[in-house]
């Protein structure tokens, strides 16, 4: 089973970034295919790179003008980065650079090609991609990564998971040298996983865990710059006196937050499926804003001892003269939506009319349905009005 993926066929020198697993080499190779393919995840590549650089210039000599490069995980050896943009501008040459830790490129000072590359994000597949090829429940349990997704058996997807986030997670992580202690951070992963999709107390993990706040603030921003993970901000609605200032937490993909939380099987964790529902949706939605270049922030909303609401994006930034404008999403693991699911979209549009553009609930159900100035709408039914523009 393959699934053609949404994204451009590059048309010029990118720097592709995205998890380990979402395809990103695969995607160049079939699409652009490059004139030539430099893997630094070959020891010997690896190892004559890092030592002289400038040995790739050699390696692309024969190339003629406008031919092609790929170099896969270009975060290993930043410094061909300087390269690199030597052999755009001079050779015309280009390149197709996939990584998966912009922070390693950043942390070494490079110029991240100085605008001579566009930058782009790749993530798992999207439902877009998948269609119904797989159930939501199949996806809940799996999560989206294109290798998990075309894996029939539950075992071998569960090794795969597992594998995932004991090499990559982990060791890889440490062995880039973005944490010092693999025990402490490897405890905090798990305890990542158990905070999947929720909102997150600094203080009270730094308690849990017991490292100091700052630690703790600086292995969520590891995840964050890896493309594992992604905090995201409460939006300041001002609209009720004990608005959540705290950041909510997912990773990238409800597989591996399955898997970093040690858990075998969904059905242990039932509790967490609306909060993986929800990550397939982050999911949808980032792919979209990438794909059709929007420049949309995603937040959340939360009311202490009143409610969330899971997703708010802000189509139009506040300005002097205008307030932002922004679309809110509720989404309910259900078959059947309630009228208490709407409090909160109801209670924001009540307080924000003209700026809350759109009031749109999800659920698991097969009828679309009006509630007032809400839109309730089947999950797939989202997918094909988000992808037709008809949402924001």
């Amino acid at each position: 089973m393959k699934f053609k993926r949404i994204y451009e066929k590059p048309l010029s020198s990118i720097l592709l970034l995205g998890p380990r697993g979402t395809g990103k080499s695969t995607f160049i190779k079939t699409e652009a295919q490059p004139n030539l393919i430099i893997d630094l995840l070959k020891q010997e590549t690896y190892r004559k790179l890092s030592l002289n650089p400038s040995l790739l210039e050699e390696m692309v000599s024969h190339l003629k003008p406008q031919h092609s490069v790929l170099i896969d995980e270009i975060q290993k050896i930043p410094a061909l980065l300087d390269e690199v943009h030597h052999l755009i501008e001079d050779k015309n040459i280009i390149f197709y650079l996939t990584g998966s830790s912009a922070r390693k490129l950043k942390k070494d000072g490079t110029n991240l090609l100085a605008g001579r590359a566009l930058s782009k994000k790749m993530f798992c597949l999207s439902l877009k991609e998948i269609g119904q090829a797989k159930s939501i429940q199949s996806l809940l349990f799996s999560g989206s990564l294109p290798k998990v997704v075309t894996e029939p058996n539950n075992d071998q997807i569960n090794d795969f998971l597992f594998t995932y986030v004991e090499t990559y997670l982990k060791e890889e992580v440490f062995q880039e040298g973005l944490t010092r202690n693999l025990n402490e951070f490897s405890k905090f992963i798990e305890i990542a996983g158990q905070y999947h999709g929720q909102i997150v107390n600094l203080a009270n993990l730094s308690r849990e865990i017991g490292k100091s706040g700052d630690t703790i603030k600086s292995w969520f921003q590891i995840l964050q710059d890896t493309l594992i993970g992604q905090l995201i901000e409460p939006y300041p609605l001002k609209i009720a006196a004990k608005e959540t200032k705290h950041q909510r937490f997912y990773y990238f993909d409800c597989g591996v937050a399955r898997a970093a939380q040690g858990i075998s099987a969904i059905e242990e964790i039932p509790e967490q499926r609306g909060f993986y529902l929800e990550t397939i949706i982050l999911n949808e939605i980032k792919i979209y804003l990438e794909v059709q270049r929007k420049k949309y922030k995603i937040f959340y909303y939360s009311i202490s001892s009143f409610g969330d609401l899971d997703f708010i994006i802000e189509t139009k930034k506040k300005t002097i003269s205008a307030p932002a404008q922004f679309v809110g999403i509720e989404i309910k693991f259900s078959k059947t939506w309630k009228p208490e699911y709407e409090k909160l979209l109801l209670k924001v549009k009540e307080n924000k009319p003209q700026q809350m553009q759109k009031a749109i609930g999800i659920y698991l159900g097969t009828q679309r349905l009006t509630r007032g100035p809400i839109d309730v709408l089947p999950i797939y039914q989202f997918v094909d009005e988000l992808w037709k523009g008809q949402i924001f």
